[in-house]
């Protein structure tokens, strides 16, 4: 077998040959650029809307986004309802307070939300009035519904005041004609229905001069210069303690004037205030004059309402046919001039007799 021999050259050539390649190759390594992926730029969105409530209707909203670097959107209105409109409008079938809730998607995943709460008040889309008709006790009832009214249903409950008989009657008529019998504290309450399907009720009380509110309860102080201590069933608390059945009864001369005072929180206008007679004794305990005064320091008082009776309540009534209802009736007084105060007190300058007995005072506004 022939081995061909290197010589000493080539042998020198050969590992200086693996040397030069191998530099080539690291010299091309550091010349080639490496891209590195990096991460992309985070978008964060800005949710943010306004609210345009429509001047026809009520119960419907129309949402403007004033949202920015979004790629989708999402509305939810508080009434398990999902849109994902640009600018909606919204209509609510019920009255109540809804959160409002606006939330934004960017491109890379980031979210962001605004939220907007909406109250929509039964007084804030149907408005109920009253007009006397002429006849004594009679009414007509109005509703005013922000809306177009698809359907609508009343219910009175009046009272008789001789025996606390409550006569329940319906109507769908848009203005019902109702009687209301004398001195008589009732209750009604109207559901009305729009085309949309928006539903609203408002429930209130009336007497035989209109709709009213009884803000007697809501109080924070009362005190009166004279009381029952010798009978708890009487005493001087009964006058406004909000039940018909229960009176005050001052069985013995007392020095007049007969002052009770109720204070308020704040200043509240009353409109109309009430007295309900006692439940015996003919007219011989009614007051005869009185003033009804309002302040707001306690100081000055202000006369509101004046009052010099020729006849007592009980002798009223029976005057024009109702002695069998002579007793526990209301007798309602308006005021001509109402303005705010946050203190009444009725002053009772003088009665028919040397006793007095009233079952209630009540403030209304």
């Amino acid at each position: 077998m022939y081995i061909k021999k290197l010589t000493p050259m080539k042998k020198f050539l050969k590992p200086l040959a693996v040397l030069f390649c191998a530099g080539f190759i690291a010299s091309c390594a550091k010349n080639t650029a490496v891209t590195v992926p990096s991460d992309p730029e985070i978008k964060n969105p800005i949710s943010d809307f306004s609210v345009t409530p429509d001047a026809n209707d009520g119960f419907t909203f129309k949402f403007n986004s004033l949202a920015e670097n979004f790629s989708k959107l999402e509305w939810r209105f508080g009434d398990d309802t999902l849109k994902t409109d640009t600018n909606p409008s919204h209509t609510y079938l019920a009255t109540g307070q809804y959160v409002v809730d606006l939330e934004t998607y960017s491109k890379t995943g980031q979210t962001s939300h605004k939220q907007v709460v909406i109250n929509i008040a039964p007084d804030s889309v149907m408005q109920i009035s009253t007009a006397k008709t002429g006849v004594d006790g009679q009414l007509k009832f109005n509703a005013n519904v922000k809306g177009n009214i698809q359907s609508i249903a009343w219910t009175f409950n009046a009272v008789d005041p001789s025996t606390s008989v409550v006569t329940k009657t319906t109507s769908s008529d848009l203005n019902p004609v109702v009687s209301f019998a004398f001195g008589s504290f009732n209750s009604f309450s109207v559901t009305a229905t729009t085309d949309k399907g928006s539903v609203v009720t408002i429930s209130r009380n009336v007497t035989t001069e209109g709709i009213v509110t009884d803000i007697t309860q809501s109080r924070i102080n009362w005190s009166s210069t004279n009381d029952n201590t010798g009978n708890a069933n009487e005493n001087a608390s009964k006058l406004i303690d909000g039940n018909p059945d229960t009176k005050f009864g001052f069985y013995a001369a007392f020095p007049v004037p007969q002052i009770f005072q109720l204070q308020f929180a704040y200043p509240i206008t009353v409109k109309l205030y009430a007295i309900e007679n006692g439940n015996d004794s003919e007219s011989t305990r009614d007051p005869k004059e009185w003033v009804l005064e309002a302040s707001n320091d306690g100081n000055t008082w202000d006369i509101v309402d004046h009052q010099t009776l020729t006849i007592g309540f009980a002798d009223y009534l029976k005057s024009i046919g109702q002695s069998a209802t002579r007793y526990k009736r209301f007798f309602y007084y308006p005021i001509a001039n109402p303005k705010p105060y946050s203190m009444y007190q009725w002053r009772i300058i003088s009665t028919f007799g040397n006793a007095m007995q009233i079952e209630e005072l009540r403030l209304y506004k």
